[in-house]
This record gives C-alpha cells, structure tokens and sequence, in this order.
C-alpha cells in the first residue's frame, strides 16, 4: 500500500460504518499509473476498470472551494447525498454536520492544488455508472491518486 493512499484508506476505516447504515457501499482508492488525460477518461477509465458503465461527458465538476449555496458546490453535492437517505428521504442519515465532515475527510485525502472532485449525479438528474436503483457517485483525484465513493439502495 502506498503512503499516499493511507489518507484515503483512514478515510473510508472511519466513514464506512456510518454510510453503510443506510447504503451499499464500494469505495476504491488507488494510485494513478497513466498520465492524466481528460477529467471525463480519467473517470471512465477508472469506473470502468471496475466492472462499472462509463458516462462520459456525463460526469459533473464540481467546485471544492465553493459555499453550499454557490453553483456546483461540492460541499453541497456531499450534502445532498449523505443527508437524508436516498430511497425515504424523510429519513436522516448523516444528517447537515456529519456530511459536511464526510466532505472534508474526503477531499482532503486529495493534494488541494491538484484536486478534481466529480459526481455522477447533480440538479439535473443523474447518470448511473451501477445498476442500482439509487445511487450517488463520487471520484475525487489529484495528480498522484484516485478514488470512487459509490453509495447504492434499493426501493
């Protein structure tokens, strides 16, 4: 195991217990053995190496320094997310503070000079990389390492 990836590895020791009380969970980190290409390739690469479906220009970027209230907030993506459950979305799960952590731990396994976080899914609906009826995608990764946090639920 790398040094590098230990971040992203006390990352998902600490958070997985929490997100897998209302979600399947597959989380995947690893180092980056190509130059980078595209935000797009280097996403449907890695997705795809996993037995997951590409999406193409599909994926989101989004912004990691803006506020939960500004466009493309990742902040807020997290949040969106990891608030509520995604099938009852009565139902608290992380609720606002414990997402906005979860954001943070996840973000900062990534060099912020270098950082790319995508989502799979924002305002205008989203693009399944799983056959899950519900899910939420995340691929954060710098110029070193990647990683994919994909939450999954069924109806």
């Amino acid at each position: 195991m790398s040094a590098e990836l230990e971040q992203l590895n006390r990352f998902i020791a600490a958070w997985r217990e929490p997100l897998e009380s209302q979600a399947d969970v597959l989380f995947e980190a690893r180092m980056l053995e190509a130059p980078l290409g595209t935000h797009t390739e280097l996403a449907d690469g890695f997705v795809a190496s996993l037995g997951l479906s590409p999406i193409g220009v599909n994926w989101e970027m989004l912004d990691d320094a803006a506020d939960s209230d500004e466009p493309r907030s990742a902040l807020a993506a997290f949040c969106d997310a990891l608030s509520n459950n995604m099938v009852f979305s009565s139902t608290e799960w992380l609720g606002e503070r414990q997402a906005a952590q979860c954001y943070g731990d996840f973000i900062g396994s990534f060099k912020q000079s270098r950082r790319t976080i995508l989502t799979n899914r924002l305002d205008m609906g989203w693009n399944p990389i799983s056959t899950a009826t519900f899910e939420w995608a995340f691929i954060g990764f710098d110029d070193r390492k990647i990683a994919l946090l994909l939450l999954m639920a069924e109806d």
